[in-house]
């Protein structure tokens, strides 16, 4: 990995020999040498590095930890390297050490705050000087060892580089060799295996791990240890993402995972202020596994940013340092680097921190030029107009102006590790808004949001779909109107996750890139109520059953893909979201594309029969009754949870269905089922509960163990929704 992050490294104005570009590991090992050994500067890191095997215990042995790397951030200054850029004092690369525990990194999530506080940070050498308190000591790397002096003047998410977490299970390590030279001999197994422990609420174990070939400095695996973690953090949907209801939808930092959140970090105490002093006893009791901790932490790093492609941090377990590379694919740890024993290794790291720009950090060139960016964004794309054409015949570049509205309240970000990582944000754009409409969209509005998201490659792009739903469309009155109106897409070359899996040679399958979609603005559908909520609901029903039997299917109800618009006083409802959709009679033909047996969906109003062990282990095919079920679960929920348009603020109902896995939420579910009588909706849909009820004991029949549902889709549409439907709605005439 070390050689891969030095070639990340490298200037691009400069052509480097291809032979030199392999050696560029060795080569940075002999110009740390000195660092490493004599006086001077070497003798103040192995000064530290003693100290910090001495301290028995984790957190008095920071300060020295950071105070050797600071010393040899120093000394890096000088050092240079061919094809790798030399040191600038700048914000971007004069980058240094800093203690944070106990003080607290804040930031806020669809209006939560979360509270963190990483062991060490990594910020620029600015940002350390910005948080000093005035009239003190004005010695920047004195100050970093020392925690911030309060959290209002304490770093921002945004401002953090990367993490270092600690763990100190032996009292005493090996204090440094008299001298260091190339030849350490790195441990053949040096990875962190993630444990259960009685502290953590650790059920995830090390799976599916992929040991590399070749030299210890490139040497990782593919973790998907931090599955369960990243579980934790996005939602417990592999589902869809675009402005959705009022209640917050179910990726982009959903309920489900402040829910979620906030009982965990109650549980298993995380690092969250709170001011109860019994929950901070059992905190400081019950502390997190590194792991987990270290996930959080990457998860807030990703959340600051827009568009963020990668994070790498660190956990230091005794006086192994092991780097973990974030995407949205999956999790890559490296092999473990003994800083006290290797230290030349160690200082060969601190080097390629030392000159990683914003772009090698993981920022996104175009969206953060630098951090905290807010300005015009200019994407250059092909022109596909057939007028718009060179002397050659290929395509012009055209230029689309966006303004993305970061601080708007309706911005929808993604809090967690993997998948799609869906933010939608409103934009403006004046090439955008200028383009001429199409006769088969109905929808007036003005307004436009960007969605942005990580789709799988191998999987048909939600644009392809939608281009297909558009021609449906033209010919079915009932899916007519009740689509989303894409304005324009773009795909991010050079951003796919499987660039460096193939430069590090392990499975690039299930690899991801940056998508952005341009969309005509909707309403939450959960602002309805009474019978126009209800006829709403509808539409999409029959829109949905029109486009699966057209061999489009959909695969992702839920409350926050169910939308609209309106059209002279009429709410016009709009089935949302294809990321997660297939056309059927595509899959044949596409390399690695499902089959229709993986689990999709929003787990709360996944069908039952989706949420059991065989359908989990992606043994059960998604077929149209799971999703008309889904419809069901969807209106019984807006029932019970909002009032005119709103969501209940306390006493809500079903919210245990957002703090459970599948398998919980299938024991949450039957349960409801039992106690179905005894459930009341809010007055604005008494009517639509009870439309909701007569559906719902249709699901309860077919949930024995002996019933088998309809094989007939026609019949489950009839049977399951259409028939328990107000004559006056299926008619349209509703008051």
């Amino acid at each position: 990995m070390l050689q891969q992050l030095l070639e990340m490294c490298t200037d691009p104005s400069q052509s480097l020999p291809s032979s030199q570009k392999s050696t560029l590991f060795d080569t940075s090992l002999e110009a740390v040498l000195h660092l490493c050994n004599g006086p001077g500067v070497a003798q103040n890191i192995k000064q530290h590095l003693t100290k910090f095997c001495n301290i028995e215990s984790e957190t008095p042995s920071y300060t020295d930890f950071v105070q050797a790397a600071n010393w040899a951030l120093r000394g890096l200054r000088k050092v240079n390297v061919p094809g790798i850029p030399a040191f600038q004092d700048d914000d971007e690369t004069n980058v240094l050490f800093h203690v944070n525990d106990p003080s607290y990194i804040h930031q806020e999530h669809q209006g939560k705050k979360s509270s963190r506080k990483p062991d060490v940070v990594v910020v620029s050498y600015k940002s350390a000087a910005d948080i000093m308190p005035e009239g003190k000591s004005t010695n920047v790397y004195q100050s970093a060892c020392k925690k911030p002096t309060k959290d209002h003047e304490n770093f921002q998410w945004m401002q953090v580089r990367t993490t270092f977490e600690f763990k100190r299970p032996k009292k005493r390590l090996s204090h440094p060799p008299s001298t260091y030279n190339k030849d350490y001999v790195v441990p053949t197994v040096p990875y962190m295996d993630y444990m259960k422990e009685k502290e953590a609420d650790a059920s995830a174990q090390l799976t599916d791990s992929t040991p590399a070939t070749g030299t210890a400095e490139t040497s990782h695996k593919k973790s998907n240890e931090l599955q369960n973690i990243s579980e934790r953090l996005r939602s417990s949907k592999r589902g869809s993402d675009h402005l959705g209801s009022n209640e917050l939808p179910n990726t982009k930092r959903s309920k489900q995972d402040e829910e979620r959140q906030s009982r965990q970090e109650q549980d298993d105490g995380d690092d969250d202020e709170d001011d109860d002093d019994d929950k901070k006893k059992k905190k400081e009791l019950r502390k997190l596994h590194p792991v987990v901790q270290n996930g959080l932490y990457v998860a807030e790093m990703f959340a600051a940013h827009t568009a963020r492609q990668h994070v790498i941090s660190f956990i230091v377990n005794n006086d192994i340092i092991y780097l973990w590379w974030f995407d949205r694919h999956h999790t890559i740890q490296c092999a473990g680097i003994n800083f006290v024993q290797d230290l030349p290794r160690f200082v060969v790291l601190l080097f390629i921190m030392q000159r990683m720009g914003y772009k090698q950090w993981g920022l996104h060139p175009l969206f953060e030029p630098e951090p905290g960016y807010e300005g015009e964004i200019i994407v250059e794309c092909e022109d596909k107009d057939k007028g718009n054409r060179d002397n050659e015949g290929q395509d012009k570049k055209k230029r689309v102006d966006l303004t993305l509205d970061l601080k708007s309240k309706k911005r929808m970000t993604h809090f967690g590790l993997r998948g799609r990582a869906t933010s939608v944000f409103p934009v403006k754009s004046k090439v955008l808004s200028a383009l001429p409409r199409r006769s088969h969209f109905l929808n007036e509005s003005t307004e436009l949001v960007a969605k942005l998201f990580w789709p799988e490659e191998a999987r048909q792009s939600e644009p392809e779909i939608l281009e297909e739903v558009y021609k449906i469309a033209q010919e079915d009155p009932d899916v007519l109107g009740h689509v989303p109106e894409m304005v324009w897409f773009h795909k991010f070359e050079g951003t796919s996750t499987a660039i460096i899996r193939k430069a590090l040679g392990i499975d690039d399958t299930g690899s991801r890139a940056l998508y952005i979609i341009v969309f005509r603005k909707l309403d939450p559908i959960t602002t309805l109520s009474g019978d126009e909520l209800l006829l709403a609901w509808w539409e999409v029903v029959k829109c949905h059953r029109a486009l699966w039997k057209r061999g489009v299917h959909h695969r992702d109800v839920s409350p926050s893909n169910l939308m609209g618009y309106r059209l002279g006083g009429r709410f016009i409802s709009v089935l949302n979201d294809f990321d997660l959709s297939s056309i059927k009679r595509f899959l044949s033909s596409i390399k690695d594309a499902p089959k229709g047996f993986e689990r999709t969906g929003t787990v709360p109003f996944m069908s039952l029969h989706l949420l059991v062990p065989e359908a989990i282990a992606g043994q059960v095919e998604h077929v149209y009754y799971h999703d008309a079920e889904s419809f069901i679960w969807v209106l019984t929920w807006v029932c019970l949870r909002y009032e005119n348009g709103k969501l209940l603020r306390k006493n809500r109902p079903l919210d245990e269905w957002l703090t459970v896995d599948a398998l919980g939420c299938y024991e949450e579910k039957m349960a409801f089922l039992g106690r179905l009588r005894s459930m009341h909706p809010t007055p604005s849909h008494q009517k639509n509960f009870d439309v909701a009820v007569q559906c719902l004991a249709v699901i309860h029949r077919y949930t024995g163990p002996f019933a088998s549902v309809p094989a007939d889709d026609e019949v489950v549409f009839n049977t399951w929704l259409q028939d328990h439907v107000p004559k006056n709605v299926l008619q349209g005439t509703i008051s």
